[in-house]
């Protein structure tokens, strides 16, 4: 294995490690606890997302995790149309097209969410007092919505995952 393989392999298992776990804990635990303490949850929210460097780790992660991957893809696999329909390219090319799909919602879908949420916040604070019925029904629209959105990423995360994992054991 070359050095850049295996600089590359780190630098991706580490941050896909990051960006799925991430991903599994904001759908299973994160989100459902906002939704359910109402107003202090949006205000958790709020400070993770103003307030600290979560949202640019996640971005970030995923996208080096996805950047890494297509390197490795690209050193490994090529366009050798043959190392691609096999059992291990098939399984890699599955893997990272799902992983793809999953950063664009990741990067472009979910971070529009949180910018209209930020966006929200701001004018929340700026009012300093609590949300208008208006914003605090646009806020829990924005956080059903990244509920379901994150769900839909979480599926291709899994499918990637599996991709990746299978193709080393693929039978064919």
């Amino acid at each position: 294995m070359s050095l850049l393989i295996l600089i590359l392999r780190v630098i991706h298992i580490f941050s896909g490690v990051f960006w799925v776990g991430f991903a599994f804990f904001n759908i299973g635990f994160l989100q459902p606890t906002v939704r359910a303490t109402g107003a202090e949850g949006q205000k958790t929210m709020q400070y993770l997302t103003q307030k600290t460097r979560l949202l640019s780790t996640v971005y970030a992660t995923a996208t080096l995790t996805m950047l890494s991957g297509l390197i490795m893809y690209w050193v490994i696999l090529g366009f050798r149309l043959a190392a691609i329909l096999s059992g291990y390219g098939l399984a890699l090319t599955i893997g990272s097209i799902a992983g793809i799909i999953a950063w664009v919602y990741a990067v472009v879908v979910i971070r529009g969410i949180f910018t209209q949420m930020q966006t929200i916040g701001r004018e929340i604070q700026a009012k300093g007092g609590p949300p208008t019925p208006e914003q605090a029904s646009q806020m829990q629209g924005l956080v059903a919505r990244l509920g379901q959105v994150g769900k839909v990423a979480l599926v291709f995360l899994v499918i990637s995952l599996l991709g990746m994992a299978a193709a080393e054991y693929s039978p064919f």
